[in-house]
């Protein structure tokens, strides 16, 4: 798991000294679970599966990076960031997201582009970028775009395959307007609060051909797909179906659940 959450109970007893501190609005602890980001890992001659390379340490400075392996690639973002947890899920969540876009390879031969939406440091871009002709990520924040970036760098992606652009995921599509709705799949991993009828409206306009949901708030997601299936059914505005709707466990002990819902656009 990337992050930790320890609850540590202190007395006086446990210091030879007496000192308190009051925080008016709280405090945070960050323990963060990283490869040791002081190997190059752009260096040639450094074994990318060597001990040595994979040695975990414990990130405490929230300005400092972090680095993470997920299945065969390598990813680095700031301390504070956010990337999604639980590291031993994440290569059957991405694998479950690429074959519900490429239902037993049904749809490899048309869908050549992905936008993915709420990019944040690469994750989904990145691994699902073999898969694509051309791969674009949105994200609002300059630091997690250069994340991206950098990341793409770290798995030897060309910058003509894949790019990062920082931008309002609402306004996303005028971004990406070269890419061919017919031909593209869209996803979207948005923040808790799910998604805006702003963005729902431009992603319809848009019309992908698959769009596929990622949410770690089953409640957000469930409103988000309402709005799209609902919004179809008006003149003009183009209709979805809802293929499949998957859970995954990132989050043990909890009442929360990863969901992957998948929508299918409905031609005439």
């Amino acid at each position: 798991m990337s992050v930790f959450s320890l609850l540590v109970h202190l007395t006086h007893a446990d210091f030879p000294f007496r000192k308190s501190h009051t925080y008016t609005k709280g405090v945070s602890l960050l323990f963060r679970d990283s490869l040791d980001p002081s190997i190059p890992a752009t260096d040639p001659s450094i074994d990318r599966l060597s001990d040595a390379f994979n040695k975990h340490i414990c990130i405490t400075d929230h300005k400092a990076t972090v680095r993470e392996r997920v299945g065969p690639w390598i990813f680095e973002y700031g301390a504070s960031s956010f990337f999604q947890n639980n590291n031993s899920v994440l290569p059957p969540l991405t694998n479950y997201v690429r074959d519900a876009i490429f239902p037993d390879g049904t749809e490899s031969t048309t869908l050549t582009h992905l936008v993915d939406a709420y990019c944040g440091a690469g994750l989904f871009a990145i691994v699902l970028s073999p898969y694509f002709q051309k791969v674009a990520g949105i994200e609002l924040s300059q630091d997690s775009i250069r994340s991206a970036t950098r990341n793409a760098e770290l798995n030897n992606i060309p910058s003509d395959k894949i790019s990062f652009r920082a931008g309002d995921a609402g306004e996303i599509f005028a971004a990406v307007s070269e890419f061919p709705k017919d031909n593209t799949a869209v996803l979207i991993d948005p923040p808790r609060k799910g998604c805006d009828e702003f963005f729902i409206n431009q992603l319809l306009a848009f019309a992908p051909k698959t769009v596929v949901y990622v949410s770690c708030n089953v409640h957000t997601q469930a409103r988000d797909v309402g709005m799209i299936m609902e919004k179809g059914k008006e003149e003009g505005v183009v209709k979805y179906k809802l293929e499949s709707v998957q859970g995954y466990d990132l989050f043990p002990q909890t009442a929360h659940v990863e969901s992957v819902a998948v929508l299918r656009r409905i031609d005439p």
